[in-house]
C-alpha cells in the first residue's frame, strides 16, 4: 500500500515500572525498541510522532510530543497524538512490540479505510489497541471517556465504529509472536 497520508505514532510514555528500566531506549538486536518501532512505520506514513518525554528521546525521523495530560495512560497518548497529528489517519504502535511488521500495518492500513473509526487486531480473547490504526473521528469519544475518568482503552474503542481484525499468531504466515509485549527483563 503505497498511501502515506496517515501519522504514525509511538506510545513511549509508560512507567516501566515492571522492567526496571526505561523500556523505550533497551535495545533489542542492537536497536532501541523506539528506534525500531520508528523505522517500522516510517515506510508507511508521512509524519511519525512519538509521545513521550522530549527530554528522553530524541528519535531520527520522529518528533517527539508529551503527553497534553500526563497520567491518564495509553488512551491520554492517543489522543495527544489525535489532536496534534497533521493527518486524520494514524497508526499507533506502543514502543514495547519489537515483533509487529509490515504486513500488519498493511491491513490495518486498508481496514480503516473501510470506514471505521478504529481497527484493533483480536486474537483469542485478547485485543491490541496499541497495534491499531484510529482515526481522527475518535477524539471525541475518546476525549469524554478521559473526562469520566474512563481510561482503558476497551472501553473507549467500544464508543466508537471499530473493525476487531481477527489474526491467529502462528498461522496464516502470521509470526507466532507477533504481538510479544516487554514488560520484564525475562521478557527480552
Amino acid at each position: 500500500m503505497t498511501d502515506r497520508q496517515w501519522t504514525g505514532v509511538v506510545l513511549a510514555g509508560g512507567q516501566s515500572s515492571r522492567m526496571g528500566r526505561d523500556k523505550a531506549i533497551m535495545e533489542v538486536d542492537g536497536k532501541t525498541m523506539l528506534d525500531r518501532t520508528v523505522e517500522l512505520l516510517r515506510p508507511h506514513t508521512r509524519e511519525v510522532l512519538v509521545i513521550g518525554d522530549p527530554s528522553k528521546y530524541s528519535p531520527a525521523h520522529g518528533t517527539v510530543i508529551p503527553d497534553d495530560a500526563p497520567g491518564q495512560g495509553p488512551l491520554g497518548g492517543l489522543v495527544t497524538a489525535l489532536r496534534r497529528a497533521r493527518y486524520v489517519r494514524l497508526l499507533v504502535l506502543a514502543c514495547d512490540l519489537p515483533k509487529l511488521n509490515d504486513r500488519l500495518l498493511v491491513r490495518l492500513k486498508s481496514d480503516l479505510d473501510l470506514g471505521f473509526d478504529a481497527v484493533v487486531p483480536r486474537h483469542g480473547s485478547f485485543i491490541e489497541p496499541l497495534a491499531a490504526a484510529y482515526h481522527r473521528h475518535a477524539i471525541d469519544p475518546f476525549q469524554q471517556c478521559l473526562d469520566n475518568d474512563v481510561l482503558k482503552l476497551s472501553d473507549a474503542i467500544a464508543k466508537v465504529r471499530t473493525h476487531f481484525l481477527w489474526i491467529q499468531p502462528g498461522s496464516d504466515g502470521w509470526p507466532k509472536d507477533l504481538f510479544h509485549n516487554v514488560n520484564a527483563p525475562t521478557d527480552l
